[in-house]
Protein backbone atom coordinates (compact mmCIF):
# COMPACT_ATOMS: atom_id res chain seq x y z
CA UNK A 1 0.00 0.00 0.00
CA UNK A 2 1.66 3.56 -0.98
CA UNK A 3 -0.10 6.06 1.60
CA UNK A 4 -1.91 5.43 5.36
CA UNK A 5 -3.26 8.59 6.14
CA UNK A 6 -3.87 8.88 9.97
CA UNK A 7 -6.27 11.28 11.60
CA UNK A 8 -6.51 11.89 15.38
CA UNK A 9 -10.19 12.43 16.70
CA UNK A 10 -10.97 13.89 20.06
CA UNK A 11 -14.93 15.46 20.29
CA UNK A 12 -14.64 16.89 16.64
CA UNK A 13 -17.84 14.73 15.06
CA UNK A 14 -18.84 17.12 12.10
CA UNK A 15 -15.03 18.07 11.56
CA UNK A 16 -13.76 14.41 11.05
CA UNK A 17 -16.61 13.27 9.20
CA UNK A 18 -16.13 16.16 6.99
CA UNK A 19 -12.63 15.51 6.68
CA UNK A 20 -12.78 12.06 5.40
CA UNK A 21 -15.56 12.95 2.80
CA UNK A 22 -13.02 15.37 1.33
CA UNK A 23 -10.36 12.99 1.36
CA UNK A 24 -12.58 10.31 -0.85
CA UNK A 25 -13.82 12.58 -3.24
CA UNK A 26 -10.59 14.62 -3.33
CA UNK A 27 -9.19 11.88 -5.67
CA UNK A 28 -9.07 8.13 -5.78
CA UNK A 29 -7.10 7.33 -8.03
CA UNK A 30 -3.72 6.01 -5.50
CA UNK A 31 -3.98 3.41 -2.98
CA UNK A 32 -4.54 4.40 0.58
CA UNK A 33 -5.99 3.86 4.27
CA UNK A 34 -7.43 5.80 6.29
CA UNK A 35 -6.59 4.94 10.11
CA UNK A 36 -8.35 7.56 12.76
CA UNK A 37 -7.49 6.80 16.30
CA UNK A 38 -10.03 7.90 18.41
CA UNK A 39 -8.88 9.70 21.79
CA UNK A 40 -12.04 8.37 24.11
CA UNK A 41 -14.28 11.08 22.34
CA UNK A 42 -17.66 8.97 23.44
CA UNK A 43 -19.56 11.12 20.70
CA UNK A 44 -20.34 8.24 18.63
CA UNK A 45 -18.28 9.50 15.54
CA UNK A 46 -16.70 6.07 15.16
CA UNK A 47 -19.67 4.45 14.59
CA UNK A 48 -21.58 7.15 11.55
CA UNK A 49 -18.05 7.15 9.74
CA UNK A 50 -17.15 3.09 9.68
CA UNK A 51 -21.18 2.81 8.62
CA UNK A 52 -20.71 5.56 5.77
CA UNK A 53 -16.80 4.34 5.22
CA UNK A 54 -16.73 0.81 5.77
CA UNK A 55 -13.03 0.73 5.25
CA UNK A 56 -11.79 3.36 7.38
CA UNK A 57 -9.65 1.63 10.13
CA UNK A 58 -11.49 3.38 13.70
CA UNK A 59 -9.49 2.59 17.24
CA UNK A 60 -10.19 3.81 20.33
CA UNK A 61 -7.99 5.25 22.93
CA UNK A 62 -9.18 4.62 26.49
CA UNK A 63 -8.12 7.70 27.43
CA UNK A 64 -6.98 11.35 25.93
CA UNK A 65 -3.61 10.16 24.80
CA UNK A 66 -2.64 13.49 23.46
CA UNK A 67 -1.64 14.28 19.19
CA UNK A 68 1.64 12.50 19.28
CA UNK A 69 1.02 9.29 21.45
CA UNK A 70 -2.30 8.82 19.12
CA UNK A 71 -0.26 9.44 15.86
CA UNK A 72 2.72 7.10 16.85
CA UNK A 73 -0.55 4.37 17.62
CA UNK A 74 -1.88 5.35 14.51
CA UNK A 75 1.76 4.55 12.33
CA UNK A 76 1.51 1.26 14.52
CA UNK A 77 -1.73 0.12 12.44
CA UNK A 78 -0.35 1.40 8.90
CA UNK A 79 0.48 -0.32 6.29
CA UNK A 80 1.36 2.64 3.79
CA UNK A 81 5.10 3.38 2.91
CA UNK A 82 4.26 6.82 3.24
CA UNK A 83 2.51 8.61 5.98
CA UNK A 84 -0.08 11.20 6.13
CA UNK A 85 -0.77 13.05 9.08
CA UNK A 86 -3.87 14.91 8.69
CA UNK A 87 -5.87 17.33 11.26
CA UNK A 88 -9.69 16.36 11.60
CA UNK A 89 -10.25 20.24 11.04
CA UNK A 90 -8.64 19.71 7.35
CA UNK A 91 -10.89 19.82 4.28
CA UNK A 92 -8.60 18.20 1.37
CA UNK A 93 -9.17 19.52 -2.01
CA UNK A 94 -8.79 18.06 -5.65
CA UNK A 95 -5.27 16.48 -5.87
CA UNK A 96 -3.86 17.53 -3.00
CA UNK A 97 -3.19 14.12 -1.53
CA UNK A 98 -1.74 12.85 -4.85
CA UNK A 99 0.27 15.51 -5.84
CA UNK A 100 2.29 15.74 -2.22
CA UNK A 101 2.82 12.10 -2.24
CA UNK A 102 3.68 12.06 -6.20
CA UNK A 103 6.52 15.12 -5.16
CA UNK A 104 8.30 13.49 -2.41
CA UNK A 105 8.46 10.28 -4.00
CA UNK A 106 9.98 11.78 -7.01
CA UNK A 107 12.32 13.63 -3.85
CA UNK A 108 13.97 10.79 -1.51
CA UNK A 109 15.94 13.29 0.32
CA UNK A 110 12.59 15.12 1.83
CA UNK A 111 12.13 13.65 5.18
CA UNK A 112 8.49 15.68 5.84
CA UNK A 113 6.71 17.29 3.54
CA UNK A 114 3.66 19.85 3.85
CA UNK A 115 1.50 22.13 1.44
CA UNK A 116 0.56 25.84 1.55
CA UNK A 117 -2.58 25.80 4.05
CA UNK A 118 -5.71 27.94 3.29
CA UNK A 119 -8.02 29.50 5.51
CA UNK A 120 -11.85 28.93 4.87
CA UNK A 121 -12.03 31.93 2.98
CA UNK A 122 -9.41 31.27 0.84
CA UNK A 123 -6.79 34.13 2.66
CA UNK A 124 -3.04 31.99 3.74
CA UNK A 125 -2.51 30.56 6.45
CA UNK A 126 0.82 30.12 8.09
CA UNK A 127 1.82 26.81 7.25
CA UNK A 128 5.97 26.23 7.59
CA UNK A 129 8.48 27.38 10.39
CA UNK A 130 11.68 28.85 10.15
CA UNK A 131 12.21 28.55 13.70
CA UNK A 132 12.45 25.10 16.05
CA UNK A 133 13.01 27.09 19.65
CA UNK A 134 15.28 29.67 18.85
CA UNK A 135 15.37 33.07 20.55
CA UNK A 136 14.69 35.15 17.74
CA UNK A 137 11.24 33.59 17.75
CA UNK A 138 10.36 35.13 21.21
CA UNK A 139 12.00 38.54 20.02
CA UNK A 140 10.26 39.12 16.81
CA UNK A 141 6.90 39.37 19.23
CA UNK A 142 8.66 42.64 21.28
CA UNK A 143 7.14 45.19 19.96
CA UNK A 144 10.75 47.53 19.67
CA UNK A 145 13.02 45.02 18.58
CA UNK A 146 10.75 43.95 15.92
CA UNK A 147 11.18 47.56 14.58
CA UNK A 148 14.74 47.88 15.04
CA UNK A 149 15.88 44.57 13.89
CA UNK A 150 14.88 41.85 10.74
CA UNK A 151 14.48 38.34 12.42
CA UNK A 152 13.26 36.41 9.26
CA UNK A 153 14.55 33.51 8.43
CA UNK A 154 14.43 32.52 4.72
CA UNK A 155 14.82 28.66 5.64
CA UNK A 156 12.04 26.40 6.66
CA UNK A 157 12.45 24.08 9.31
CA UNK A 158 9.64 22.36 9.89
CA UNK A 159 5.60 21.98 8.30
CA UNK A 160 2.40 22.55 10.11
CA UNK A 161 1.38 19.28 11.39
CA UNK A 162 -2.22 19.57 10.48
CA UNK A 163 -1.13 18.23 6.77
CA UNK A 164 2.30 16.49 6.76
CA UNK A 165 3.78 13.14 4.78
CA UNK A 166 6.44 11.78 6.11
CA UNK A 167 8.17 8.47 4.15
CA UNK A 168 7.17 5.64 7.04
CA UNK A 169 10.94 4.30 7.21
CA UNK A 170 12.02 7.72 8.15
CA UNK A 171 9.36 8.02 10.72
CA UNK A 172 10.23 4.89 12.17
CA UNK A 173 14.16 5.63 12.35
CA UNK A 174 13.66 8.77 14.54
CA UNK A 175 11.27 6.56 16.30
CA UNK A 176 8.40 8.95 15.82
CA UNK A 177 6.49 11.52 17.82
CA UNK A 178 8.06 12.44 21.20
CA UNK A 179 5.12 11.01 23.62
CA UNK A 180 6.56 13.37 26.17
CA UNK A 181 4.56 16.67 23.90
CA UNK A 182 0.40 16.57 24.89
CA UNK A 183 -0.01 18.54 22.28
CA UNK A 184 1.65 20.92 19.74
CA UNK A 185 5.47 21.91 19.27
CA UNK A 186 5.53 17.90 18.73
CA UNK A 187 6.06 18.19 14.53
CA UNK A 188 8.74 20.95 15.35
CA UNK A 189 10.66 18.30 17.71
CA UNK A 190 9.94 15.53 14.87
CA UNK A 191 10.80 17.50 11.91
CA UNK A 192 14.13 18.99 13.28
CA UNK A 193 15.42 14.96 14.78
CA UNK A 194 14.73 13.98 11.07
CA UNK A 195 16.27 16.95 10.00
CA UNK A 196 19.27 16.06 12.12
CA UNK A 197 19.21 12.38 9.64
CA UNK A 198 20.18 14.25 6.48
CA UNK A 199 16.60 14.63 5.62
CA UNK A 200 15.03 18.22 3.99
CA UNK A 201 12.16 19.45 5.27
CA UNK A 202 9.64 20.37 2.68
CA UNK A 203 7.02 23.26 1.88
CA UNK A 204 4.97 22.47 -1.56
CA UNK A 205 4.11 25.57 -2.20
CA UNK A 206 2.53 24.95 -5.36
CA UNK A 207 -0.50 22.79 -3.59
CA UNK A 208 -3.28 23.88 -1.05
CA UNK A 209 -5.55 22.89 1.70
CA UNK A 210 -7.84 24.29 3.97
CA UNK A 211 -7.76 24.37 7.64
CA UNK A 212 -10.34 25.34 9.89
CA UNK A 213 -7.74 26.98 12.34
CA UNK A 214 -8.07 26.10 15.82
CA UNK A 215 -11.33 23.34 15.17
CA UNK A 216 -9.80 20.82 16.69
CA UNK A 217 -8.70 22.24 19.43
CA UNK A 218 -10.13 23.54 22.55
CA UNK A 219 -11.42 27.25 23.95
CA UNK A 220 -8.05 29.07 23.10
CA UNK A 221 -7.43 30.35 26.55
CA UNK A 222 -6.31 26.47 26.92
CA UNK A 223 -4.56 26.27 23.68
CA UNK A 224 -2.43 29.81 24.62
CA UNK A 225 -1.59 27.79 28.14
CA UNK A 226 -0.55 24.22 26.53
CA UNK A 227 1.59 26.17 23.61
CA UNK A 228 3.90 27.69 26.13
CA UNK A 229 4.07 24.94 28.14
CA UNK A 230 4.90 22.86 25.21
CA UNK A 231 7.08 25.45 23.43
CA UNK A 232 9.29 25.11 26.97
CA UNK A 233 9.34 21.40 26.72
CA UNK A 234 10.55 22.10 22.88
CA UNK A 235 13.30 24.44 24.27
CA UNK A 236 14.79 22.39 26.96
CA UNK A 237 14.86 18.94 24.43
CA UNK A 238 16.12 20.47 21.21
CA UNK A 239 18.52 23.52 23.03
CA UNK A 240 19.49 22.66 26.37
CA UNK A 241 19.17 23.88 29.53
CA UNK A 242 20.97 27.26 29.52
CA UNK A 243 18.58 28.12 26.83
CA UNK A 244 15.26 27.27 28.40
CA UNK A 245 16.11 29.82 31.23
CA UNK A 246 17.27 32.72 28.57
CA UNK A 247 14.03 31.55 27.11
CA UNK A 248 11.98 32.29 30.19
CA UNK A 249 14.04 35.51 30.59
CA UNK A 250 13.53 36.55 26.99
CA UNK A 251 9.33 36.13 27.72
CA UNK A 252 9.47 38.20 30.69
CA UNK A 253 11.68 41.15 29.10
CA UNK A 254 9.28 41.23 25.93
CA UNK A 255 5.80 41.37 28.62
CA UNK A 256 7.80 44.52 30.57
CA UNK A 257 8.78 46.17 26.94
CA UNK A 258 5.29 45.65 25.39
CA UNK A 259 3.46 46.51 28.71
CA UNK A 260 4.95 50.16 27.52
CA UNK A 261 4.61 50.28 23.90
CA UNK A 262 0.98 48.74 23.63
CA UNK A 263 -1.27 51.92 24.53
CA UNK A 264 0.57 53.10 21.00
CA UNK A 265 -1.47 50.25 19.50
CA UNK A 266 -5.05 49.79 19.49
CA UNK A 267 -7.47 47.83 22.06
CA UNK A 268 -7.47 44.41 19.92
CA UNK A 269 -3.75 44.21 20.65
CA UNK A 270 -3.94 45.29 24.17
CA UNK A 271 -6.62 42.46 24.68
CA UNK A 272 -4.10 39.67 22.97
CA UNK A 273 -1.15 41.12 25.26
CA UNK A 274 -3.21 40.31 28.77
CA UNK A 275 -4.48 37.05 27.60
CA UNK A 276 -1.45 35.99 26.66
CA UNK A 277 0.51 37.07 29.47
CA UNK A 278 -2.19 35.33 31.93
CA UNK A 279 -1.82 32.76 29.90
CA UNK A 280 1.97 32.28 30.56
CA UNK A 281 2.35 32.96 34.24
CA UNK A 282 -0.56 30.38 34.39
CA UNK A 283 1.67 27.90 33.97
CA UNK A 284 4.79 29.74 35.98
CA UNK A 285 5.82 27.15 38.84
CA UNK A 286 5.64 23.97 36.68
CA UNK A 287 8.37 25.98 34.16
CA UNK A 288 10.55 25.62 36.57
CA UNK A 289 9.57 21.69 37.15
CA UNK A 290 10.34 20.70 33.35
CA UNK A 291 13.96 19.78 34.15
CA UNK A 292 13.39 17.98 36.93
CA UNK A 293 10.96 15.81 35.29
CA UNK A 294 11.74 14.96 31.99
CA UNK A 295 15.36 14.62 30.37
CA UNK A 296 16.02 15.32 26.85
CA UNK A 297 15.69 11.52 25.86
CA UNK A 298 12.54 11.01 24.09
CA UNK A 299 9.84 9.96 26.48
CA UNK A 300 11.41 10.55 29.52
CA UNK A 301 8.47 11.86 31.63
CA UNK A 302 6.76 10.19 33.91
CA UNK A 303 3.73 11.98 33.06
CA UNK A 304 2.09 13.88 30.12
CA UNK A 305 2.97 17.86 29.95
CA UNK A 306 -0.46 19.22 30.03
CA UNK A 307 -2.18 22.39 30.92
CA UNK A 308 -4.63 22.50 33.12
Amino acid sequence: MKLSIIIVHYKTYDLTLRCIRSIYTSNSSFDFEIIVIDNDSQDGAGESVTSEFSTVKWIYNNTNAGFGRANNLGVLNANGEYILFLNSDMLVLKDSIIDCLAYIQKNPTIGVLGPKLLNEDGTFQKSAYSYIGDQQEILKDNLLLDKLFNFNSPSIKAVMGSFMIIPKNVFEQVQGFDPDFFMYCEELDLCERIHALGYTIHYLESVTAIHKHGGSSTASNWSTRQTYLSRSLLVYKRKGLLQYFISHALYHFNFITNFFLMWLLDTNYRKSYWLVLRSYFSNWLIYWTIPFNFTRKLGSGSKLLKSA
